[in-house]
Parts: structure tokens; sequence; C-alpha cells
């Protein structure tokens, strides 16, 4: 699975957005390559390079950011690659469905443990604004490409996504509460 990662980022081109990427070699691999513009981390990187911006380091150029707020400090189909770890995304995912198909024009890696993450409903919840979206399993790990150059926004359509998720949580955790009680 780590190599698919370092593939994906030697491939990469244009902007690049990590989110809770953790993995040096990843850094240096987007360092290294060309044709990355610039390299915006939202993770606790201490990297200084022309083209990386990380959110806790100690240059100028650098602003923290929280994942609820990506669409306030990115502009419409600005940023080409996205590549995230699920659990740094997971407490905000209902606005990160939306804000991260607002942002991206190219290509979406989200990848993780499978333990903890329902794989299937995030598919779901992707193809209803992308057609292209594919999973790979690799050892109780997954990668989820999710190919954004056709996708389009609209103000309702992620409102009511929105209401239908939190709707959908709701009765996920009145589920839980009642099978937890009738249990003892």
């Amino acid at each position: 699975m780590k190599q698919d990662l370092y593939n994906i980022a030697k491939c990469a081109n244009g902007n690049v957005l990590l989110i809770g990427v953790d993995d040096s070699k990843i850094y240096d691999i987007i360092d290294k390559n060309e044709r990355i513009t610039i390299c915006n981390s939202l993770s606790n990187c201490k990297r200084k390079s022309k083209k990386m911006y990380c959110d806790n380091s100690t240059t100028k150029n650098s602003k923290i950011i929280k994942v609820k707020k990506l669409r306030k400090v990115f502009k419409r189909k600005n940023v080409d690659f996205i590549i995230c770890n699920i659990s740094e995304i997971k407490p905000n995912m209902k606005s990160f469905l939306s804000n991260s198909v607002y942002i991206n024009k190219n290509m979406l890696y989200i990848y993780g443990s499978i333990k903890d993450n329902d794989l299937e409903e995030l598919v779901k919840k992707y193809k209803r604004y992308s057609k292209d979206v594919k999973a790979e399993i690799k050892d109780e790990e997954f990668i989820i490409y999710i190919d954004n150059k056709k996708t389009k926004t609209n103000f309702f359509k992620d409102k009511f996504y929105y209401i239908v998720d939190t709707i959908s949580n709701i009765r996920n955790l009145i589920a839980d509460i009642l099978m937890g009680w009738k249990n003892e």
C-alpha cells in the first residue's frame, strides 16, 4: 500500500494538498518532483522548501487550516491532487465530502485502515458526485481513487446530502443505543 502512495506522489503535478500524511518518504518524493508547483500540507511536518507550505511549520508562509474550512482557504477547482489519511478527516467527513469535490479538479486519494472505517459507505457517498470511484484493498488497508475531472457541485445538492448524512448518522446512533440497551 505504501508503494502505491509513493507512485501517486511521483505522478502528481500542479498544486497538491496533503492531509494527515506523516510518511517522510512521500514528502521527499514530492520535493524531488519537478511537476509539482505548490504542496500544501495539513499535518505536523517540519520541512522548509520553496514549494512546501506546512500547517505547523515556522516558515512565514505557513497558516493553520482546519479541515472544515478548506472551502474558504482554497478556491473552486484550485487543487489538482489531494492525498489524505482517513483517520485525519473522519471526524469532519460530512463537510469534507463536499469541500473536497469543490476544491479538487483532478484526482482525490483517500487511504487508511479498514478496521474502523466503512469503506462501502464512503465509496457510495463519493459516487453521488463522481461516477469514477475505485477502491483497492490490500492487507487490511485501502486506497480510494476518485476522479473529479467532470464533477459539478451545487449548493442545494451539497446541503441536501449534508442533511441526509446527518439523519443517517442520527439513525445509526439511535440504533446503536437501542441495541446496547436491549443486550443488557
